[in-house]
């Protein structure tokens, strides 16, 4: 994407009052004691004055500096490449120009000097790998130049910006944890179905208008009557991603903290769920919030990561009371994996009454302990096992891969030439970055 070439804001300013003064300085010694040397030092002042504003009056009107970005948001660990040109049109040259950045990007290169005769145009990269997800501004930036004696500055203020949203990346994550419901194998629910499903859970007594297909033969047998199944439902509904972005509980710093290692869960997670075609939503209360009705697609990812790339830790609402709010939007035959770095019990408490409506809740608990912070899991563990819901723990260092670029590539481009002299564009794998 190009910026918008609209005129920049320009100036021009004498760097210094030295030939002011030397021309007022031969002007009086010529009133004083008239001499031809006086004459002949007062018209070589004013001739490289003249000079030197015709120069800045040239490049202050004939040169233009653009910019221009591939893409509109990036991924971490993306690299993002801009395109800069300088284009003088005029016939004196840029002995030198400076270029100051003021984008907001961090680690993004500042500023470059470059120069340009005249009638030409130079052109540079300027390229940084996207280490922290958020929403960035590319630009301003101004252009500093010179004439060759240094007595006039020119500079170029362009005051076109342009927005980089840089979302979470998606990692590979391991199969346990998946929620149960959603994973392959024997998951239920703790609700009867009402349709059969492979999860017999009890017999009951034959009921007038029981199929045959639900009479237990050897039960049957056994007792001398009608015996028929019943079956457990399996939770295969929509999937709420919940994340615990209470500041309260947080640990860590910067990349490695709790609060990126949860929205990189929760990024994966998501698209690990919505590759399998299954209705994700999310949740996440802190600074900014987010809430996401569940949905299927691509366009359900780029929504979830988006709102991810966004969220901020805050003091907004504790878990607890966000999963006792979320009653009201969960049904049976739906999964809640929480993602949460806090050892509260209040909060495990709080799934209790999810679990006796049909919602099936897995944790992923995010040790606080390893991020250098306070806390203890244990008790949290045990209330969990305690209510048969799983528990995963992801501590600091946990070995994080790029997910396999099955439907979308990632990495970084390049430009390589072919032995006929073509240029084109690949893409090259994260991997290859590492």
């Amino acid at each position: 994407m190009k910026h918008e070439s609209s005129p920049p804001q320009v100036t021009i300013r004498p760097c210094s009052r030295i030939p002011v003064a030397l021309a007022v300085l031969l002007a009086l010694l010529q009133l004083v004691s008239p001499h031809r040397a006086w004459i002949i030092l007062l018209c070589g002042v004013g001739g490289m004055s003249l000079a030197a504003y015709l120069w800045a009056r040239s490049l202050a009107r004939s040169v233009r500096v653009t910019r221009s970005l591939r893409y509109v948001w990036a991924q971490v660990g993306d690299l993002l490449e801009e395109r800069f040109a300088l284009h003088n049109r005029g016939t004196w040259p840029v002995l030198w120009a400076e270029v100051d950045d003021e984008s907001n990007l961090p680690g993004y290169p500042s500023g470059r000097v470059v120069a340009a005769g005249g009638g030409e145009t130079y052109r540079w990269r300027v390229s940084t790998v996207c280490r922290r997800r958020g929403l960035f501004t590319l630009g301003p930036w101004t252009v500093h130049m010179q004439d060759p004696f240094g007595l006039f500055t020119v500079t170029q203020h362009y005051e076109q910006t342009h927005s980089l949203l840089v979302v979470p990346p998606v990692m590979e994550l391991p199969s346990v944890v998946l929620p149960r419901g959603v994973a392959t194998g024997g998951a239920v629910a703790r609700q009867p179905a009402a349709n059969l499903t492979l999860n017999v859970s009890a017999t009951r007594p034959y009921a007038p208008g029981d199929p045959l297909r639900r009479i237990h033969w050897p039960s049957t047998a056994h007792r001398d009557a009608l015996i028929s199944k019943t079956f457990d439902a399996e939770v295969t509904g929509d999937l709420w991603i919940v994340l615990d972005l209470d500041a309260g509980v947080q640990a860590g710093e910067g990349e490695e903290s709790t609060e990126e290692y949860g929205v990189i869960l929760a990024a994966s997670l998501a698209d690990k769920i919505l590759r399998q075609n299954r209705a994700v939503g999310l949740v996440a209360y802190g600074a900014r919030y987010a809430y996401l009705v569940p949905g299927r697609g691509e366009g359900q990812l780029w929504r979830v990561l988006r709102a991810l790339a966004l969220v901020q830790a805050g003091e907004r609402r504790p878990l607890a009371t966000v999963l006792t709010e979320m009653r009201a939007v969960l049904g049976r035959r739906t999964t809640a994996a929480v993602i949460t770095p806090s050892g509260a019990p209040a909060w495990v408490e709080a799934l209790w009454p999810l679990l006796r409506q049909g919602v099936a809740p897995t944790a992923i608990l995010l040790d606080p302990a390893s991020f250098g912070g306070q806390g203890d899991l244990s008790v949290v563990r045990s209330m969990l096992a305690g209510l048969g819901i799983p528990a995963h723990v992801v501590a600091q260092g946990y070995p994080f891969r790029f997910s396999p670029p099955t439907r979308r590539e990632g990495g970084a481009w390049e430009f390589k030439t072919t032995a006929t002299g073509r240029v084109v564009v690949v893409r090259r794998p994260r991997e290859a970055m590492a």
